[in-house]
């Protein structure tokens, strides 16, 4: 019988809607709030990919009936991806690592920048070997002077690469280690990015004779701030640079539109399908426009697949884009999966998915606002983001630790969220206000082994799937840690080296799911796609209540606790948050 596509038949699929698990407080059930990290799994998915594998063949064997099928399957799955993105015009799709962190070093690749740091030293030990001892030594200076000039003259020719001032790591370290010079551009006051500074620095004319690339995140994975991607574009391409995105965080929520208009398109975007629901496990995507590609190079990656002709001399290699950047066996399923992952937000329908995304974000809002301990990172206008939520716990003079905060929420309430800078320390340090000064001293204190020292925050999202009930436990669950978090720190220990908190009356024992033949032919595949259904409201209101209780307690004898400090004198200094016990 065939299903209809709604949310509440998108809901029952999803794999471990009845999943619980052990916490100090007793058994909890699983709620699902950091899709902003990854995605879940779908039934309905799941079963088509075993499905198929019925016929599962290597796509470069062509000739029998599996091998033909899987790679026909295959093309018709990246097609849609295009598709999906406007992008079948001129769009080349290439698969890669498993989400957009190898989509961007492919980019690299691709148009000439990436440079691996072993290269950059055995290129620098060959040339000042050859120096040594190819020349005399009255020509030595001489030929030192020429090769300091060349580098000189290379550094200031290089590529120039413009990136936002909210990256994640792997769209701005991996720039700052590639062969060009990163510019970054400036927040305005509101905290958005400032497009008059990105129109002065892209249009220097010091930029003018170099090749120009902007990389920008579609939205921050911290705030869910979204950049004006076309506006962007537009100013980019206005003074000859390259307009690239990466939709890591965002893509499974917006309209992605690679050909939007002759100014505003995009020469390429980077994507993370294991972020969108029905996802994990699937491929990283890039998606470029193929007049980006050099063909009379040889591939990113030269392998089997990439060639039309191999002899022990000569090695033709296919002119098709996307074929000579598929070295070796392509991950198939993966792929597929993408597709399908990609092609279920299309199905749901992107006004379905912002409509709810933005009533969840005012909402939240609302009821966030009227406490004075809650401090939500980031501009505050929900027209401006995606349903990302980063929170800091103010206590007294200092804040919760972020990880106890998000231990607490999943000890207490089931609920799955995210501790730490999120992988956007640039960022983050904006956001905390702090400077270079303060910062080098937090760099000094986790070098001796500190990490618990690093500054960061709570990171949840509301996705779109969730129900009225799971939204008001999860801001119910944030509400109850800025008033009663503190009662709780002398229940935990912390680890001076990691910053993880563990219950100083409970040992934490990772789930039995050792991947072992034997282990899983003891699974039941039942146990996954058949779970029951389950009333949710009356457990939130259960656990609520089992924390309150808990609170109420532990605030009778709240005159007795105490906090420690730590016995390094430079971490005590920058301490800003508290802590009872220590591991």
């Amino acid at each position: 019988m065939k299903k209809k596509l709604n949310l509440d038949f998108i809901r029952s699929e999803i794999i471990g809607r009845d999943f619980y698990f052990t916490t100090p407080y007793g058994k909890r059930l699983l709620t699902y709030a950091d899709y902003t990290a990854s995605g879940r799994s779908l039934g309905f998915i799941e079963k088509y990919l075993i499905h198929i594998q019925r016929i599962y063949a290597n796509t470069h064997t062509e000739d029998d009936v599996t091998g033909r099928n899987m790679t026909g399957i295959m093309h018709r799955a990246e097609k849609n991806i295009k598709k999906a993105f406007n992008a079948e015009k001129n769009g080349k799709i290439i698969e890669t690592g498993s989400g957009s962190t190898a989509a961007i070093s492919k980019f690299q690749e691709i148009i000439g920048v990436r440079l691996p740091a072993s290269t950059k030293v055995l290129i620098e030990k060959l040339a000042n070997r050859s120096i040594k001892e190819n020349t005399e030594n009255r020509e030595n200076k001489i030929n030192r002077e020429i090769y300091d000039q060349l580098l000189l003259d290379l550094n200031k020719n290089k590529p120039v690469v413009f990136v936002g001032p909210y990256e994640h790591h792997s769209n701005d370290i991996m720039w700052r280690e590639a062969f060009d010079e990163v510019i970054e551009i400036e927040l305005i006051e509101d905290g958005l990015l400032d497009l008059d500074d990105l129109e002065k620095k892209v249009s220097d004319p010091k930029y003018d004779k170099r090749m120009k690339i902007g990389s920008f995140s579609a939205a921050s994975n911290v705030t869910g701030l979204k950049t004006p991607v076309y506006e962007v574009a537009r100013i980019l391409h206005k003074h000859n640079s390259l307009a690239c995105f990466d939709f890591a965080a965002s893509a499974p929520y917006v309209k992605i539109d690679m050909n939007h208009d002759k100014e505003s398109y995009f020469d390429a975007v980077f994507i993370s399908p294991h972020k969108f629901l029905g996802g994990p496990g699937s491929t990283g995507v890039l998606v470029f426009n193929e007049k980006l590609y050099n063909t009379n190079l040889p591939p990113t990656f030269a392998a089997g697949g990439t060639v039309d002709f191999v002899s022990s001399e000569k090695v033709e290699y296919t002119k098709d884009i996307e074929t000579r950047e598929k070295p070796g066996t392509p991950g198939i399923l993966q792929i597929i999966k993408a597709s399908l992952a990609i092609n279920l937000k299309e199905s749901i329908g992107i006004d379905l998915i912002e409509e709810r995304e933005q009533d969840f974000i005012k909402r939240a809002f609302e009821r966030f606002s009227k406490n004075p301990r809650i401090q939500i990172l980031g501009n505050q206008d929900p027209e401006k983001r995606i349903a990302i939520f980063s929170f800091l716990f103010h206590h007294k003079d200092k804040y919760l630790h972020p990880k106890f905060a998000t231990k607490l929420i999943n000890d207490l309430f089931g609920i799955q969220s995210r501790a730490g800078c999120s992988c956007a320390g640039v960022y983050g340090h904006h956001l905390l206000n702090i400077g270079i000064k303060k910062s080098e001293k937090f760099r000094k204190v986790v070098k001796k082994g500190y990490m618990s020292i690093k500054p960061g925050w709570t990171r949840i999202n509301f996705h779109y799937t969730i129900t009225e009930e799971e939204f008001d436990f999860i801001c119910s669950a944030i509400e109850f840690v800025a008033d009663y978090g503190y009662l709780f720190i002398p229940e935990y220990r912390m680890d001076l080296q990691t910053g993880d908190w563990i219950h100083k009356d409970y040992e934490d024992r990772d789930l039995k799911f050792n991947p072992t033949i034997g282990n899983i032919l003891k699974i039941s595949m039942k146990d996954c796609f058949d779970e029951e259904e389950i009333d949710k409201a009356k457990i939130f209101s259960e656990y609520l209540n089992e924390a309150k209780i808990l609170a109420e307690n532990l605030k009778s004898n709240e005159k007795n606790i105490s906090f420690i400090p730590y016995e390094d004198h430079e971490a005590e200094k920058l301490r800003w948050f508290y802590f009872s016990n220590t591991k």
